[in-house]
């Protein structure tokens, strides 16, 4: 493949909490001409094998990834696996076991919108993820469907965002448990977005003990600061960088190529992983 141009190494399908199913993600990367991409969605790699077949057939490179959903120091942490085995038998026991704690979430959220007075029927919601990882987008798209919020946005603002009312947190692991799936998987893990944790500098650096390759450093969470502070950090501790948009198809997360990813970063990815 191209050893030049720009890459996407952080996008999400409706196998996850996105809109888009997997062969349209590769239809618009071709449309944006990068010439690589991972499909990182939260807790599954189901989508995987639709996305590689459309790629081969479009001739956009794809590297396997998933992104496990995480508690470190009392907070939400996501942790990305870049060139897992999507076959390896630890990790698709473990995201079973995700998979089956989101359809139940998903069954005490409908039981909190009832009790608000927004009454969904949970079969239906079910009917929307059908095999895929039952996520808050497809209540959300329930909710608009209803006729009781207008979009997405208005969906996660006044019932499901993490400050909202019908909330209901996720099943999380350990880091050190999702760096130790990622690598009996033969893959690389990496912290997602690590500049939503760069305030606690000594609970970042705790973290980066847990036997992580890498940190996602181009982010459009990260400014032109964290951006510089997370390279330094990289270089100091040996570690791989990545990047990425964080594409979910939806307002506000509809920009994927953004912010631009050299194919470098999946260059040294490969040469981590022996590929």
């Amino acid at each position: 493949m191209q050893d030049n141009g720009r890459i996407d190494l952080h996008m999400h399908s409706n196998y996850s909490d996105g809109v888009h199913a997997p062969a349209a993600l590769v239809d618009m990367a071709k449309d944006k001409n990068l010439v690589a991409i991972a499909l990182a969605d939260h807790d599954s790699l189901g989508g995987f094998a639709e996305l590689a077949a459309a790629a081969a057939r479009a001739g956009l490179e794809v590297i396997s990834a998933v992104e496990l959903s995480c508690e470190h120091a009392e907070r939400d942490l996501h942790v990305l696996g870049y060139g897992v085995d999507p076959d390896a038998a630890g990790l698709q026991g473990m995201l079973s076991k995700f998979r089956e704690t989101r359809e139940r979430r998903g069954e005490l959220i409908v039981e909190k919108l009832s009790a608000l007075g927004v009454r969904l029927d949970i079969q239906k919601v079910l009917a929307r993820s059908g095999k895929r990882a039952l996520g808050r987008p497809h209540i959300a798209e329930a909710l608009v469907e209803g006729g009781h919020v207008k979009d997405f946005r208005e969906a996660f603002a006044r019932y499901l965002g993490e400050d909202a009312p019908a909330y209901v947190p996720k099943y999380k692991m350990s880091p050190a448990d999702a760096v130790a799936h990622i690598h009996g998987a033969r893959g690389l893990a990496f912290v997602a977005h690590p500049g939503y944790y760069l305030e606690n500098t000594a609970s970042f650096h705790a973290l980066l003990y847990e036997g992580f390759d890498g940190i996602e450093v181009l982010h459009p969470h990260h400014g032109e600061s964290a951006v510089e502070r997370l390279r330094e950090i990289a270089s100091a501790r040996g570690l791989l960088v990545s990047g990425g948009s964080d594409f979910h198809g939806f307002a506000g997360r509809d920009n994927m190529g953004d912010p631009p990813v050299p194919y470098e970063m999946l260059a040294r990815i490969k040469e981590r992983l022996g590929r």
